[in-house]
C-alpha cells in the first residue's frame, strides 16, 4: 500500500496521539463542560433512559403478544400445536433438548414447588408416576449402571458393623431395641401439609367449648408418674456434668488403675475388664454418690448414661493390649 493511502491501524494510532495531546494540552476541559453543562447533560440522560425504557416496554408488550396469539392457536388447534412440536423436536433435537435444559433452569424453583405441591396432594399417584418413569427408563435402556467404588464399600460395612455392635450392646444392656418408622418425602410433606392445615384451622367459639368440656383432668397417677420422670431426668443431667467433670480431670488416672485391674484378672484366669467403658463407670461411681436417686443414672435404666458411658467405643481403636 502507498504512503498516500495509510492503512486503517496507521490512521487510528495517528488519531489517538492528537487525542493524547490534545487532552494533554487542555486537562481540565471535560471537567468544565460537565460543570457548565451539567442540567443540559442531566435533561439529555433522562431522555436517553425514558427511550430505552419505552423500547423495552414496547419489545416486551410486542413479545407478549406473540406468546399470548400462540397460546391462543395452540388452544384452538391442539393436533396441529401437537404435530407442529413433533417436526421441530425431529429437524431440531438438540436445539429442543438444549431449550428444555434452559427452561428448567430458569424455572427450577418453580417447577419443583409445583412438584411437592402434586406429590404432597396425592402421594401415592406420585409414587405411581415415579415408577413409571423408572421403567420407561429401564426399556429405553437408560438404566444406571452405578456400582459403589470399594472406599463407598468399606464405609457401608463400617456403618453395618457398627450398627451391629451397637444392638449387641444394647441387648447386652437390657435395653429396648431401636425402632424407627421411616417414610418417603412426599409422605412426610402430604403429612407435615395435613398437620399445618388441622393446627392453623379457625375454630369457632361453640367448636372451641365443645373441646373444652371433652377434657378431663390428667388422672394423679399420670401427674405423678411424669413428675417422677423429670426429676429422674435433672438428676441424670446433674450426675453425668459431674461424672464428665471429674473423667476430664482424672482419666489418666482412671485409665491406669483399670489397666492394672485388668492384668491382675488377666493373670488370674478371669477376663479382663473393658477399658473402654470401666473408666467411665468409675467416674460416674464417683459423681453418683449422695444422690437418693443413684440409681436412675445407670446403664439399664436410662439411655443417656449407657451412650455416655459407651462415648469411647465410638472412636474405637485398636485392640489394647495387657
Amino acid at each position: 500500500m502507498s504512503d498516500t493511502h495509510p492503512s486503517d491501524e496507521e490512521r487510528a494510532a495517528r488519531l489517538a496521539a492528537q487525542r493524547k495531546a490534545w487532552n494533554d494540552a487542555h486537562p481540565g476541559y471535560y471537567a468544565e463542560y460537565r460543570e457548565r453543562n451539567r442540567e443540559d447533560i442531566r435533561r439529555k440522560n433522562r431522555e436517553r433512559e425514558r427511550d430505552r425504557a419505552q423500547r423495552e416496554r414496547e419489545e416486551k408488550a410486542r413479545r407478549q403478544k406473540g406468546i399470548d396469539r400462540a397460546t391462543a392457536w395452540a388452544k384452538e388447534h391442539p393436533e396441529e400445536r401437537q404435530r407442529a412440536r413433533e417436526r421441530y423436536k425431529q429437524k431440531h433435537p438438540e436445539a429442543y433438548k438444549q431449550a428444555q435444559r434452559d427452561y428448567y433452569h430458569r424455572n427450577r424453583d418453580a417447577i419443583a414447588e409445583r412438584r411437592r405441591a402434586r406429590e404432597a396432594a396425592d402421594p401415592q399417584k406420585a409414587n405411581e408416576a415415579r415408577r413409571r418413569a423408572v421403567d420407561r427408563a429401564r426399556a429405553g435402556g437408560r438404566d444406571s449402571a452405578w456400582s459403589p467404588t470399594p472406599e463407598q464399600r468399606a464405609t457401608y460395612r463400617e456403618r453395618e458393623n457398627e450398627a451391629r455392635r451397637l444392638a449387641r450392646r444394647r441387648a447386652r444392656a437390657g435395653l429396648p431395641e431401636r425402632q424407627l418408622h421411616r417414610v418417603h418425602a412426599p409422605d412426610r410433606r402430604h403429612n407435615d401439609a395435613a398437620a399445618d392445615e388441622f393446627f392453623a384451622k379457625r375454630r369457632s367459639g361453640q367448636e372451641v367449648a365443645r373441646i373444652r368440656e371433652q377434657d378431663v383432668p390428667t388422672p394423679p397417677e399420670l401427674v405423678h408418674a411424669m413428675q417422677e420422670r423429670s426429676e429422674n431426668r435433672r438428676v441424670v443431667r446433674e450426675i453425668l456434668a459431674i461424672a464428665e467433670e471429674y473423667f476430664a480431670e482424672h482419666e489418666v488416672e482412671l485409665r491406669a488403675r483399670v489397666a492394672e485391674v485388668s492384668r491382675a484378672r488377666f493373670r488370674g484366669g478371669m477376663l479382663p475388664l473393658d477399658v473402654h467403658t470401666e473408666p467411665r463407670r468409675h467416674a460416674l461411681e464417683f459423681a453418683s454418690r449422695g444422690y437418693l436417686r443413684a440409681s436412675v443414672a445407670s446403664p439399664t435404666s436410662s439411655i443417656t448414661v449407657f451412650r455416655w458411658l459407651t462415648t469411647d467405643l465410638a472412636k474405637r481403636g485398636p485392640e489394647i493390649s495387657l
